[in-house]
C-alpha cells in the first residue's frame, strides 16, 4: 500500500499469502532502515530462500528494539492489557496508538514480528494467554499474511479474541501513503480503537 501513487498495479497486497505456501520459505518484513540491515545480514548468514518485504516511504528508526534474531519477534512496549502484534511500517503506527493509550490508562503490549514464517509462536501463545486479546496489524490483505498466521497459532493452542486490521477483499489505488492508510483503516487511531473494543 505505502508505495502510494502508483497504485494497484504496484501496490504488493497479497505476497506474503502467496510466499507463506511456497515449503521452506523463511519471510522478514523489517520495521525500518537499520533492521533491513541486520535482516539482510541474517539471510546471508543462514540457509535460504528468503523473501525480504521492503517498503518504498522513509520510516523512522525505532529505538530500543533490541538485537534483530531470525525468527524472534521483539517486544517493543510492555503491557497486559491488550497485545498489538504487527509488521513493517504498521510498527510504527502500533507505537503511537500504545501511546495514546497509556495516556488512557491502557497498557498495550507492541510486539514487531519481524519474521513472519518460521513465526514466533511462543511470543504469540504468552500475548494470546498474558492480555485480554489481541490486535494484529499489517499493510497488506487480512487473509493468509500475518493475521492470518496469528489466528492459527491461537486457534490451536489458546483460543483468544483477534481483531484483523488489514485490506479486506479490495484492490489498493492511487494516493499518498498516509491517505491510503486512512482509507483502508490502517492508522494509529484505528489500533486505538480495535484496542478499546478488546479491553472493553
Amino acid at each position: 500500500m505505502s508505495v502510494g501513487p502508483d497504485g494497484a498495479s504496484h501496490q504488493a497486497l497479497e505476497d506474503i499469502a502467496l510466499m507463506r505456501v511456497i515449503p521452506n520459505m523463511n519471510i522478514i518484513v523489517p520495521c525500518d532502515g537499520p533492521q533491513t540491515r541486520e535482516a539482510i545480514i541474517a539471510c546471508f548468514e543462514a540457509p535460504g530462500p528468503f523473501y525480504v518485504r521492503l517498503g518504498r516511504p522513509k520510516v523512522a528508526t525505532i529505538e530500543n528494539k533490541g538485537e534483530f534474531k531470525f525468527g524472534k519477534a521483539q517486544v517493543l512496549t510492555e503491557g497486559n492489557d491488550a497485545a498489538i502484534i504487527a509488521c513493517g511500517i504498521m510498527a510504527q503506527e502500533a507505537l503511537s496508538a500504545a501511546a495514546n493509550l497509556l495516556k488512557k490508562g491502557v497498557k498495550a503490549r507492541v510486539i514487531n514480528i519481524h519474521t513472519i514464517k518460521p513465526i514466533d509462536q511462543e511470543a504469540v501463545l504468552k500475548a494470546a494467554r498474558e492480555t485480554r486479546g489481541i490486535v494484529v496489524c499489517e499493510e497488506h490483505a487480512v487473509i493468509g499474511g500475518l493475521a492470518s498466521s496469528v489466528d492459527e497459532i491461537v486457534a490451536e493452542n489458546c483460543p483468544a479474541k483477534v481483531i484483523r486490521l488489514g485490506i479486506r477483499n479490495r484492490y489498493g489505488q492511487s494516493g499518498e501513503p498516509a491517505d491510503l492508510l486512512k482509507e483502508y483503516n490502517l492508522t494509529s487511531d484505528d489500533i486505538e480503537k480495535a484496542v478499546s473494543t478488546i479491553i472493553s
